[in-house]
């Protein structure tokens, strides 16, 4: 079953233009919204509960199609879904039209001129390409980025439930299935009672587990401070984005405080924030999203710099993303010059995933993706049944040279 998408969301290419073997004839913008098996409770005490994307879906004029991913993350990317949907549809999805997938490089310049920030429309739009071009090419995407680095890609499994008892049986079920490394969502609860939430974790997985905490932007510096200390104690991977993203004087002051590595991820934002904040010295290691820096080709550049700087980086989705987002993560996952803190993907949080065959960790690890392109089959039944109409004006769609 084919997707009957929102009309005001689609460009063509018109019929009446030729165009060369590879050129882009069809992109459609499709925002959708995901239900999630259970809530996932973000630091600060977000709960999340359903998951908004933007799906982007590029055709080829031999029929192939790929698909890209990202999600509305308003208090990291300052994006909603209306608005990605709008950008995408009145700016970026134009100045791939007509265009040749075979000239990343080029389509690449043009969805970051097109408009300026916009790093989450711009990534489902970069994924999309990567798709595209491997199908084109029937290569997958890791190949696009050099090859398998490693052979292994360890998962870090996400602890976010409103109780201690239920992080400590889910942490010893997914650790049973080969799991070895967890992140402990803080930032909800009086700091004391977080601390002893790390110290019963650590207890209940014992010393080769590896654990680490992240707030999510959520704390102030003499709670973080608390927490830091205690996190050496209880021997803590990382800890994760414990103050505001602009607060790099605060940041310092945890660094400080503690032994504990600090890793970066709202105030990671692009290659100058990580840049600035390890020369500081309030950073260890990195947490890279899709999302926050435009796509694979971000990402990639970014994970390339992070590795020059001496930082550690850990690969993550967006809470709730589906298999699309997964995906791109994994082939970054294996192809990034280091992974020290692992990847920590969401897709096995949603009630239902939008692609025929999930990308789901297996002992621990996520086997490479061989398939072209993503290596994954959208389920275009699913996409629609989760998709949603923007109420937006978007205008009629557009045709190559109106």
């Amino acid at each position: 079953m084919s997707v009957e998408p929102d009309p005001r969301h689609i460009v063509r290419l018109s019929a009446a233009h030729g165009h060369a073997h590879g050129t882009i004839v069809r992109a459609e913008a499709i925002p959708v919204s995901l239900p999630l098996a259970r809530h996932v409770l973000m630091g600060g005490g977000q709960r999340i509960e359903r998951s908004e994307s933007l799906l982007v879906r590029l055709q080829g004029d031999n029929g192939l199609v790929g698909w890209g991913e990202a999600s509305a993350a308003p208090m990291m990317t300052g994006e909603t879904l209306p608005g990605m949907t709008e950008i995408a549809r009145r700016f970026l999805l134009p100045s791939l039209i007509g265009k040749d997938v075979l000239q990343r490089a080029l389509l690449e310049q043009r969805l970051n001129r097109a408009t300026p920030g916009n790093s989450a429309a711009k990534a489902t739009c970069n994924i999309a390409l990567y798709d595209l071009l491997g199908k084109y090419l029937g290569v997958p995407v890791h190949a696009l980025l050099g090859g398998l680095a490693r052979e292994t890609l360890p998962v870090m499994h996400l602890l976010a439930n409103a109780s201690v008892e239920e992080d400590v049986y889910e942490a010893l079920e997914k650790h049973a299935e080969g799991i070895r490394l967890f992140k402990l969502k803080v930032g909800v609860k009086p700091v004391e009672q977080e601390i002893a939430m790390l110290r019963t974790l650590r207890d209940a997985l014992g010393p080769a587990a590896r654990l680490c905490a992240d707030a999510n932007a959520s704390m102030v510096v003499r709670d973080a401070c608390a927490l830091a200390r205690a996190a050496a104690e209880a021997d803590l991977l990382f800890f994760e984005q414990p103050l505001p993203h602009d607060d790099l004087a605060g940041a310092l002051s945890v660094a400080r405080a503690s032994m504990t590595p600090m890793c970066a991820d709202e105030s990671a934002h692009d290659v100058e924030h990580i840049i600035a904040w390890q020369r500081a010295g309030a950073i260890t290691g990195v947490n890279l999203k899709t999302i926050k820096l435009g796509g694979i080709a971000g990402v990639m550049r970014a994970a390339i710099v992070a590795d020059q700087l001496g930082l550690r980086i850990n690969l993550a989705c967006k809470a709730g993303e589906s298999s699309i987002g997964t995906a791109a993560l994994v082939h970054l996952g294996y192809t990034v010059p280091n992974l020290d803190w692992g990847i920590t993907p969401s897709s096995q949080y949603l009630a239902e995933d939008l692609v025929t065959r999930p990308v789901l960790p297996f002992a621990g690890s996520i086997a490479p993706l061989a398939g072209a392109g993503l290596g994954v089959e959208v389920d275009e039944s699913a996409v629609a049944r989760f998709s949603i109409r923007m109420d937006i004006d978007q205008g009629a769609p557009l045709q190559a040279g109106d």
